[in-house]
């Protein structure tokens, strides 16, 4: 190149050709070449200013600026922070007590060893928003205090992503992940043997991805805890193990909650769910054999638990109707609070009483938690069609178009399907589905004959929770069987019950069967 060699053994050159006098020249050439700023470049630059953080330093007094003037302890590290800054901590024991992640908008960075482990209170608080803990492939490891929470996301942290925290709860710390701040995500984070509960969703539009926990069955925890009124948690890709009390619970008050993917394994507790309108996609897979009923079922001493009777003859207190295509009475397959835990409708096995009819069945969930009862107000007697409840508050569980099983346990057990036409106060007005009689009203005189006693539980409505079951028989002779299983087994909640009503689409005569449910815990 002659005379215009670069000479760099004796000086430095930038990549503009001019001299750069130091390393830090250099650096800062190329940085804004490739990603200084340019639209073009793919290496982009942190934005806000990094401070370290560095257990193994002997005290405070560094400004952090540098991992050689590292602050000692994470907690003067965050108060270096300004909203857009990142404390980088290398590994090592940090026994601090009192982490608070207090700056909005501030990350965490955690190099793999690192060990948060106070001798008292919350491992580590998040109570600002819009923060983030980095800790690749795990490099957070939380060992909380005996009865405290390893990672607590309060209610004004909102919208904050964790990643890859493992909390090592040793049968010693009561909850792995309190997580209260709205919007909070949380992915492939993991706790280990807590007394209470691994991870406690409190509030509302929480995600939970890839986590998973192993439970101690001695502790009589529970895995994932969904509790406080929430809203629209969601839980995917997740596991649990070893929770006796539940590997997840839903607790009432919840809504639309999402489980989607998960694993409860041995030593799990059977799922728990009170909430409204969740989907549920749980895979028990643990040591218990897996069980299917038939209900009612005899026990071999002495109960008969004979089918139940289902007929298409319409009756009330003033005489029957037997018309082709109309509803026939409610038959009670399976009473509330029966079944006490949660459990899943799989079938229905029909033994035929009349042959050559066409059979069409309508099944209904009786819903065990939409519930109300008779106070003061119009008898529910026959005609009746005013009903009040306890109150207004009790009235506002069910709504306009809701289908509604009113039954008298000692009088009239089986019961009658109305539908509800208005709802003021607490009053609720009835009106039954169109039937050959053109009778109004109720059907029974529940409160003349079993006063006190009277109940109604919503049993369909217009959202795919509560729909109707719904099968077709036919039978060529009077002994005839078929077991019909559905294609989707069906949830049904803790102490729901089952009711039946069927159709003749043959004739005008009173056309029978007898039925019991196929079902599994």
């Amino acid at each position: 190149m002659g005379s215009q060699a670069w000479q760099l053994e004796e000086v430095a050159i930038g990549l503009g050709g001019e001299t750069a006098n130091s390393l830090a020249d250099r650096i800062n050439s190329i940085q804004s070449a490739v990603g200084g700023g340019d639209s073009n470049s793919h290496i982009p630059l942190y934005t806000g200013d990094i401070y370290y953080i560095d257990a193994a330093q002997a005290d405070d007094t560094g400004d952090g600026k540098s991992p050689e003037n590292a602050k000692k302890t994470i907690g003067a590290g965050i108060g270096l922070l300004s909203p857009g800054d990142a404390l980088a901590i290398k590994a090592g024991t940090y026994t601090e007590v009192g982490i608070d992640l207090n700056v909005q908008a501030c990350e965490l960075w955690f190099e793999i060893g690192t060990i948060i482990a106070p001798a008292s209170g919350t491992g580590l608080t998040i109570s600002a928003a819009y923060c983030k803990l980095e800790c690749p492939n795990g490099s957070l490891r939380i060992n909380p205090a005996a009865n405290e929470t390893g990672l607590e996301i309060q209610n004004t942290a909102g919208f904050c992503y964790i990643n890859d925290v493992r909390v090592a709860a040793n049968s010693s710390a009561d909850i792995g992940f309190d997580i209260i701040g709205n919007g909070t995500v949380l992915n492939n984070c993991r706790c280990s043997a807590p007394l209470v509960a691994a991870f406690k969703i409190q509030g509302d539009k929480i995600k939970l991805d890839g986590c998973c926990t192993g439970g101690e069955v001695a502790n009589v925890s529970i895995g994932y805890h969904v509790t406080n009124s929430c809203d629209k948690a969601r839980i995917i890709n997740c596991g649990s193990q070893g929770h006796s009390t539940a590997g997840i619970q839903i607790d009432a008050g919840c809504t639309n909650v999402v489980v989607r993917q998960f694993d409860s394994g041995g030593g799990d507790g059977h799922f728990i769910d009170n909430g409204l309108l969740t989907y549920l996609d749980i895979k028990e897979k643990d040591s218990r054999e897996y069980h299917e009923h038939t209900y009612p079922f005899p026990n071999g001493e002495g109960t008969a638990g004979d089918s139940v009777a289902v007929q298409s003859q319409i009756n009330d207190e003033t005489g029957a109707t037997n018309v082709k295509d109309y509803f026939g009475d409610a038959a009670l397959l399976v009473p509330p609070a029966t079944i006490t835990s949660d459990w899943f409708l799989k079938g229905i096995n029909i033994f035929a009483t009349t042959a050559n009819d066409d059979q069409r069945f309508l099944g209904y969930r009786i819903v065990n938690r939409i519930t109300a009862t008779r106070n003061g107000g119009n008898a529910w007697d026959e005609g009746a069609t005013v009903l009040t409840v306890q109150d207004a508050a009790e009235a506002a569980l069910f709504e306009v178009n809701d289908l509604v099983w009113i039954s008298s346990p000692n009088y009239k057990p089986d019961g009658e399907i109305v539908k509800i036409t208005d709802i003021t106060g607490a009053n609720i007005t009835i009106a039954r589905q169109t039937e050959s009689s053109g009778r109004t009203g109720l059907h029974w005189n529940h409160t003349t004959n079993d006063g006190g006693n009277e109940v109604m539980h919503l049993c369909w409505r217009d959202e795919l929770e509560y729909h109707s079951s719904d099968w077709d028989y036919s039978a060529s002779g009077a002994r005839d069987f078929n077991s019909y299983r559905f294609q989707d087994e069906r949830r049904m909640h803790s102490s729901d019950g089952f009711v039946v009503r069927m159709i003749n689409g043959t004739d005008n005569a009173n056309s029978q069967a007898s039925v019991t449910i196929i079902w599994s815990d």
